[in-house]
């Protein structure tokens, strides 16, 4: 591994990005109601649309809301508050994956992991792995995915635990 991380350990991504990121939603919620106050419809689809986003932006801030959990036995990835445990021995490997402009951390099951219905083979088809991590949690996604291949190596040894 490259990182000197202690397990178990709770990895939690930026709450900087987030407080941006609902900054720019805002800014454009209030350019959309200034569109309609001067007679410009499209600014209800401005306004709109960007007033979605806030309260996700809003409850990522929440220090309950996302986080990666990395535990001996498996790790859990949590997103809007529903999390996902995912045991080392499902995990075949790790990689960086590109979506867009986009650099996840992705990763295959094994042919012993429970079949969930098709987002996997979706996510498969667009992607070439089944699964990705919401975030990098203040890591490089290449840094991520060793820390996470080498804890798969050293504990995805006894899969009946």
């Amino acid at each position: 591994m490259t990182s000197n991380i202690q397990i178990p350990a709770t990895l939690r991504p930026s709450r900087k990005k987030a407080a941006i990121l609902f900054i720019f939603s805002m800014v454009f919620v209030l350019g959309g109601i200034s569109m309609v106050r001067n007679g410009q419809p499209m600014g209800y689809f401005c306004g709109g649309f960007f007033a979605l986003g806030l309260p996700i932006f809003a409850l990522r801030l929440h220090p309950k809301a996302a986080f990666l959990r990395l535990e001996p036995d498996s790790f859990t990835v949590c997103s809007l508050f529903r999390s996902h445990t995912v045991r080392w021995a499902f995990v075949r490997e790790f990689a960086v994956v590109y979506i867009g402009p986009n650099r996840m951390v992705a990763w295959n099951f094994t042919p012993e992991y429970p079949t969930t219905g098709s987002l996997r083979a979706i996510s498969k088809s667009l992607s070439g792995c089944e699964a990705a991590l919401p975030d990098t949690y203040g890591m490089k996604p290449k840094e991520l995915v060793e820390l996470m291949e080498g804890l798969r190596q050293s504990y995805a040894n006894d899969r009946n635990s």
